[in-house]
């Protein structure tokens, strides 16, 4: 049962875009939806799978028997095609399980070939989703840093949010357990929204996190500690309505590390975070991205929320 309704729910015609390789944490990206306070109904799903092959064009006339130099060319053009048709498969295996936790979606499946987080993207542009969805590899704490390469370029480069997600071992009726960053920018704000937005089950617990000591908070807030603490409480207030059960945490530090400790001390579903906007390039290349940081270093999934109209080429 949702506790989300009238004007706070989400519109019909949500798209979702779910990349998916077969593997473990691909399977989790798709149980995590269950967990993502999406709507039962009304939700567009494309699963897409890339094959990481290269493939020839068609010849001129279109035809499909390309001709080679020497078999053994042919043989591995051969050998590519298998393998676009076995991420076919997989996506519409995938598309399956979907259908399985979400009967009243529409659902379908797309299995190319290519670079697969350049190929995901494009899909994303082109299905002009609402939301990405992908699964993390990394479960180890050197893996975590080293985020695999297909997440990250997506997470940095897409121009609608980002999900992330980890596999979790779920305690029948547990509370999902929502950390959202906020530091006074644009993007943080619409984290807030986003999860206002959305249709969760009850008792849903919110725990809004602002780290007083970052430079954004500084920068973005521009006020005292009195001042902090006024704006988090309304935030927690405004939350509490829907209802949620929300409650505020500041704390100082590093907001690259805060989140993720106070995520996974609190053994939390999803950090919310907003994709950060810099002023210039040297500010960029300094501090590094939060949202890229925390996607890396989570234990838990998280959500990179961007502001509509966002454009990830000039950010």
């Amino acid at each position: 049962m949702s506790v989300n309704s009238g004007d706070n729910k989400m519109t019909d015609g949500f798209k979702i875009l779910i990349g998916y390789d077969g593997s473990e944490s691909a399977d989790a990206a798709i149980d995590d939806l269950l967990r993502a306070g999406l709507p039962e109904k009304g939700v567009e799903a494309l699963v897409v799978s890339v094959a990481e092959v290269w493939l020839p064009p068609l010849d001129e006339d279109g035809d499909e028997h390309r001709h080679f130099a020497t078999p053994a060319l042919k043989r591995r053009f051969e050998e590519n095609l298998e393998i676009l048709e076995n991420a076919k498969a997989s996506a519409a295996e995938a598309a399956r399980r979907v259908e399985g936790h979400f009967p009243d979606w529409s659902v379908l499946s797309e299995g190319t070939y290519g670079s697969p987080a350049w190929e995901l993207l494009a899909f994303a542009n082109k299905f002009e989703c609402d939301l990405i969805a992908v699964g993390a590899k990394g479960v180890s704490a050197v893996e975590r840093v080293l985020l695999g390469s297909v997440s990250q370029k997506i997470v940095t480069e897409a121009n609608c949010p980002v999900r992330v997600s980890r596999g979790k071992v779920i305690v029948e009726d547990s509370p999902v357990r929502l950390v959202v960053g906020y530091d006074g920018t644009e993007g943080s704000r619409e984290a807030v929204r986003t999860i206002a937005y959305r249709d969760w089950p009850e008792n849903t617990e919110v725990k809004v996190v602002i780290v007083e000591d970052s430079m954004f908070v500084r920068s973005s807030l521009e006020f005292d500690v009195d001042e902090i603490k006024s704006v988090g409480n309304e935030l927690v207030e405004n939350l509490s309505k829907i209802p949620l059960n929300a409650e505020l945490t500041i704390l100082e530090g590093n907001p690259k590390t805060q989140l993720v400790n106070v995520s996974a001390e609190w053994d939390a579903d999803c950090i919310f975070i907003g994709a950060t906007r810099y002023n210039d390039i040297l500010t960029k290349y300094l501090l590094g991205s939060v949202s890229t940081a925390v996607v890396s270093r989570a234990h838990c999934s998280v959500e990179v929320v961007r502001p509509a109209g966002y454009d990830s080429k000039k950010h």
